[in-house]
């Protein structure tokens, strides 16, 4: 009897190593829904909040202090692009072209759109990744090409 409860104690100590190595493939994908800003030092520096969700068709990028030419004014504009999730569901993926801008304009009562074709976001290509807390982002606008990465909060 002594012999049976050993065996039986031993294969349920196995079983339970074998549960408990499981594999990453368990690990939950990024949620459905995230609001994710990225790290910067005070409110006058250049930043980004990327507010995103997968039940709509686009999500939001606001951009903060933009500035798209030395000695040009910082502008506080917002862009709605369409998401979807990497192949391992680890990570945003927004992209889009010829999107149209809005800029915050208090005075004329909040966020205007900016038709004209300069203000216009072009090849505009971005992954915001939660789970390393790193994002990457690229367009063309205002004449130029702009590119950053960095962390998130």
């Amino acid at each position: 009897m002594k012999k049976l409860f050993s065996m039986l104690f031993i294969a349920t100590l196995l079983g339970l190593m074998f549960t408990a190595c499981g594999d990453d493939k368990n690990e939950p994908e990024v949620p459905k829904t995230q609001n994710l800003t990225t790290a910067h030092e005070s409110e006058t520096d250049q930043y980004f909040v990327f507010d995103i969700d997968m039940s709509k068709e686009n999500s939001t990028i606001y951009m903060y202090n933009i500035q798209f030419a030395p000695g040009a004014p910082k502008m506080t504009l917002r862009v709605h692009v369409p998401v979807s999730l990497n192949q391992s569901g680890s990570a945003y993926i927004m992209m889009g072209t010829n999107l149209i801008c809005e800029m915050n304009m208090p005075s004329a009562g909040g966020w205007v759109p900016m038709p004209d074709e300069q203000y216009q976001l072009k090849n505009l290509t971005c992954t915001v990744n939660p789970k390393s807390k790193m994002y990457v982002i690229s367009f063309d606008a205002h004449g130029g090409h702009f590119e950053e990465s960095g962390k998130l909060q």
